[in-house]
C-alpha cells in the first residue's frame, strides 16, 4: 500500500538538498547564488518531493543550509528597503474587525520601518523582483522548477505574540530562516466543503477570521537560521516571536526569512484549473456540490 503520512514526512524531512562544501559554481556562475542553484534543483527534483511532496505534505528539512545563515540581514534591509515602492512594503493591521495589510507612505525610510517593527511583522512584497541580491534567489528557484517565481522578505523583532495570523496562501512556499527565529505552526486544510463560498487560497484575510483546531496540528516548529520549512497552498499558518528566552546572539536578532513562492495557482498552472477551463468551455458549472 502507499506509504502512512509519518513515513512520507520522515522521507521528505531527510532530503539533503545543500551542496557540501567543497561544490565549485559551474563555470560563468556567481559565486554567490551557486548553493541556492544546488539545493533547489536538488529539492524539487528529489523522487520524495516529486511524488509526495509537492502540494501535498508540509515539512521541514532536517540539514541545515549554512550558506543562508546571514544570507539576508537587518543591514541589507538598511541598503535595500527603499528600492521598493511604498505599496511594496507593509505591515498588518487590524480594522473595522478584520486583518489587512498597511502599506508605508510614499518617502518613506528604514527608520520607519524600525519603528513599525517594533509592534508588527513588514513584509517586503516581491522583493525577489528589485532586490539584486534577492534576484539571484528567485532566478534559482524559476530555473530549478520552471515555473512563477516571487520571494517576499518577513522582518519582525522578538517579542511578538502574533507575527502573522492563521491564515491560508495561494502558493506552494519554501522558507528559509536567515537570522533570527520565529515560531511557525502549521494546520490541516479545513474542508472546502464547511465553507463552500470562501477561496481556500485566501482564508483567514480581511474579516474571515480562521479558529484554530489543535487536533489538526502538523507542525509547531521554531525556525533556527539555516532551517528550510515548505508549506503547500491552502495550509494554514500562523506564526510568532514570543520565545523561550535563550541566551545567545541569535536571541537579540530580529528574524528574518525568505518566502520563495511558487505561483502555479496565480497562473493557473495546475489539474484543478484544467479542469475548471474544460467545464467552463463546455458550458457545464466547474464547482463541486461540497464546495470543492
Amino acid at each position: 500500500g502507499p506509504p502512512s503520512l509519518d513515513a512520507t514526512e520522515a522521507a521528505l524531512s531527510s532530503i539533503r538538498a545543500a551542496p557540501a562544501e567543497s561544490s565549485a559554481p559551474a563555470p560563468h556562475e556567481p559565486l554567490a547564488s551557486a548553493p541556492w542553484r544546488h539545493a533547489f534543483s536538488t529539492l524539487v527534483s528529489h523522487r520524495a518531493f516529486v511524488s509526495d511532496g509537492f502540494g501535498e505534505v508540509a515539512f521541514k528539512l532536517e540539514e541545515h543550509w549554512e550558506f543562508a545563515v546571514g544570507a539576508f540581514t537587518m543591514e541589507d534591509v538598511a541598503r535595500d528597503v527603499t528600492l521598493l515602492p511604498p505599496q511594496f512594503v507593509a505591515s498588518g493591521m487590524r480594522h473595522q474587525g478584520g486583518v489587512y495589510n498597511q502599506p508605508f507612505a510614499a518617502g518613506f525610510s528604514f527608520a520607519d520601518v524600525d519603528t513599525r517593527m517594533d509592534s508588527a511583522t513588514v513584509v517586503m512584497l516581491n522583493a525577489g523582483f528589485l532586490v539584486p541580491k534577492l534576484a539571484s534567489i528567485s532566478l534559482a528557484m524559476l530555473e530549478a522548477t520552471g515555473l512563477p517565481i516571487w520571494l517576499n522578505v518577513y522582518l519582525s523583532k522578538p517579542g511578538l505574540a502574533t507575527s502573522t495570523q492563521l491564515h491560508t496562501d495561494a502558493q506552494d512556499v519554501v522558507l528559509v530562516q536567515c537570522t533570527g527565529r520565529k515560531r511557525w505552526r502549521v494546520y490541516r486544510p479545513p474542508p472546502p466543503g464547511k465553507t463552500p463560498s470562501l477561496d481556500p487560497f485566501a482564508r483567514g484575510k480581511g474579516t474571515d477570521h480562521m479558529e484554530f483546531v489543535e487536533e489538526d496540528l502538523l507542525i509547531d516548529t521554531v525556525m533556527e537560521p539555516g532551517q528550510v520549512l515548505y508549506i503547500p497552498a491552502g495550509y494554514p499558518h500562523t506564526t510568532d516571536t514570543l520565545l523561550e528566552p535563550v541566551e545567545d546572539e541569535v536571541a537579540s536578532q530580529p528574524s528574518v526569512h525568505l518566502t520563495v513562492g511558487v505561483d502555479s495557482h496565480i497562473w493557473s498552472l495546475s489539474y484543478a484549473h484544467l479542469r475548471q477551463h474544460a467545464l467552463t468551455r463546455a458550458g457545464q458549472p466547474a464547482a463541486l456540490s461540497d464546495g470543492a
